[in-house]
């Protein structure tokens, strides 16, 4: 199948390494900068200029699927027969947390992380898929890729100004190669991810551990590095509630199955596949910017 994907990212290359059977001809993106230059070896195109290639199918790997969708189909006269939502897992890395040994490194990096915070007296919950796998599977969900944790504006800035010395820490403790990346969306530092990489005698699966920072706007908790698509009621990061998880006590949102339930709908039930479009609340219809996201990523300790 020859394809265009919609969204020059972390989930557009990992969907091009799930799935090696795809003849991949461009990637697009409405983020103008990127016309013109590459990603993964392949050109970036203008939406515009979609139409000018010979394609099966035009596959969006970006999370403003919604929006792309209208963009596609109503401005640009695609068929939706053409167009190709893909799961989540899909556009994931491989899953760490089905590999025993990469599960027990994971779960010893959140209690030293755990105890850090408490230690400098920073307040930092569990959100989203690990919230959720603390919950419902007491645990990590075994198909996740990440760790969510959420820190508010006074905590991020108490934590990113300390990161030298987690930096430090990390490598004492952890036998693998740490980064510390802050992730600016928009001009504002709203993640803090921590990365590893394997040393020459380790074969653990990565994955990151996004710190992400939320912010309390108009009643609604922001998640300043989703660009705007994702929020929730701010009564849930307002304030927290200790949840034991991993043998520990951590901390989770107020009223943490309410805030579940406002993203994910019925999240008692385990899916292993899903898509953007089955959030429960999500900005779906807000417009997707035309000049795009604007994502930078520097290395603050390496």
């Amino acid at each position: 199948m020859r394809a265009i994907l919609f969204g020059a990212s972390k989930a557009g290359e990992n969907y091009v390494s799930n799935h090696p059977d795809i003849e991949v001809v461009a990637f697009t993106d409405n983020d103008s900068a990127k016309h013109g230059t590459r990603f993964m070896g392949y050109p970036i195109i203008a939406p515009a200029d979609i139409n000018t290639h010979d394609v099966d199918s035009i596959i969006i790997t970006s999370q403003w699927v919604d929006q792309i969708y209208s963009q596609l189909t109503l401005e640009m006269g695609i068929d939706e027969s053409n167009i190709i939502v893909p799961s989540k897992q899909s556009v994931k890395a491989a899953l760490p947390f089905e590999d025993n040994e990469t599960l027990a490194f994971a779960q010893s990096v959140m209690r030293t992380l755990n105890r850090y915070f408490v230690s400098h007296n920073i307040s930092a919950c569990l959100d989203s898929g690990t919230l959720l796998g603390a919950v419902r599977n007491k645990g990590l969900i075994p198909w996740d890729d990440d760790i969510d944790l959420a820190v508010d504006k006074d905590n991020y800035e108490r934590l990113q100004a300390s990161l030298p010395e987690l930096y430090k820490l990390l490598n004492t403790n952890y036998d693998v190669k740490w980064n510390i990346v802050i992730i600016t969306v928009n001009n504002i530092d709203c993640c803090i991810n921590l990365e590893f990489s394997n040393l020459s005698h380790t074969q653990l699966v990565p994955f990151d551990i996004s710190i992400q920072r939320r912010e309390s706007i108009n009643g609604l908790s922001e998640l300043l590095s989703s660009g705007g698509l994702f929020f929730a009621p701010a009564t849930h990061f307002d304030s927290y509630e200790p949840i034991e998880f991993l043998g520990e006590t951590f901390l989770a949102p107020f009223d943490a199955e309410g805030f579940l339930t406002f993203m994910y709908g019925h999240w008692q039930t385990p899916k292993k596949t899903t898509q953007i479009t089955e959030y429960e609340n999500r900005r779906a219809s807000m417009s997707a910017p035309r000049t795009g996201i604007s994502v930078q990523k520097r290395t603050l300790c390496e």
